[in-house]
């Protein structure tokens, strides 16, 4: 993914040209009160190596950057929150059956795990990564670990009643696509996950929550700017700690969602989801990778203490 920006604009571009497309499109299809939400893109192009599309400049740095070094108050963040789940408690819904609303949430959470696991797998560095978690975790392999996840995610989601919607999503809410100047109390979105359908748009109403979940609560942004730290303790076993007190934060957001109805656990185990999928993507950092497992392991523990 290439960026290009001037004083007024910045460009997008990418060989992968049916994302690029689809992150276009997905503005056009928006209802018109949600687009409000959204950086608008233009001027499409497209040739036989390259998509691209351009978007108005904003003078606002991402919720990552500040969350990361600490620059964003307990105040602010507040405000930044309310911003967030107006527009969760806003978007447009469509009511699905019961059937649907359990087969879009396996996919999303459960089938994607065992995708992007499979793709792990078949990575040339993962037989070195698989003898990291046999010798300082207490699981064999990383199959062991995400079928721990799918028992937990049995379990959780059977002691809850849901409502069978689907909403319109940004698909990838974390802080680093989230823009916000307090000053001006404005807040916009962007790199949406993508839609070429109306139908596309629609997806889970708790994916877009445990996107925003795993920036506040499961430290994601730290993993991406490297400010972890993973030791071994006694017994030979890895440890993850992130130098960083996300508990008053936390504490704001479980607020939020228990005034919107959602349960601060089953968002959690979607979170871990999110970390086991994503394992495949960063393995140009494999440290990294095994810090993810790690966290997810830390989110799994603590949902089960």
């Amino acid at each position: 993914m290439l960026f290009r920006s001037d004083e007024y604009t910045v460009v997008k571009k990418s060989g992968k040209k049916n994302k690029i497309k689809a992150e276009y499109t997905f503005y056009s299809l928006l209802p018109d009160d949600m687009k409000q939400w959204f950086v608008r893109p233009f001027d499409y192009r497209e040739d036989e190596r390259y998509a691209s599309y351009r978007m108005q400049r904003y003078s606002m740095t991402d919720l990552a950057i500040r969350y990361v070094h600490g620059s964003i108050t307990l105040e602010e963040f507040k405000a930044i929150l309310k911003h967030l789940f107006y527009f969760l408690s806003h978007r447009k819904s469509e009511e699905v059956t019961g059937m649907e609303y359990d087969a879009e949430a396996k996919r999303l959470y459960v089938s994607k795990v065992y995708e992007r696991i499979g793709q792990l797998k078949e990575g040339p560095q993962y037989e070195e990564l698989a003898k990291l978690i046999s010798a300082l975790t207490p699981y064999r392999d990383i199959d062991e670990i995400v079928t721990r996840y799918v028992n937990l995610y049995d379990r959780i989601r059977s002691g809850i009643e849901f409502e069978h919607i689907k909403c319109i999503s940004h698909g990838d809410m974390c802080f680093s696509n989230i823009l916000y100047s307090n000053p001006d109390s404005l807040l916009k979105m962007v790199d949406p996950k993508g839609a070429m359908s109306t139908e596309e748009l629609y997806m889970d109403p708790y994916y877009d929550v445990a996107k925003l979940s795993h920036s506040i609560c499961g430290h994601y942004d730290f993993f991406n700017s490297d400010l972890y730290e993973i030791t071994i303790d006694a017994n030979m076993r890895a440890r993850v700690k992130v130098d960083a007190d996300n508990r008053a934060y936390v504490a704001l957001f479980k607020e939020s969602l228990l005034e919107h109805g959602m349960d601060f656990v089953l968002i959690r185990l979607y979170e871990t989801s999110l970390f086991l999928s994503m394992l495949p993507l960063h393995m140009d950092r494999p440290q990294k990778v095994f810090g993810f497992i790690m966290n997810a392991l830390a989110i799994m523990d603590s949902l089960e203490n």
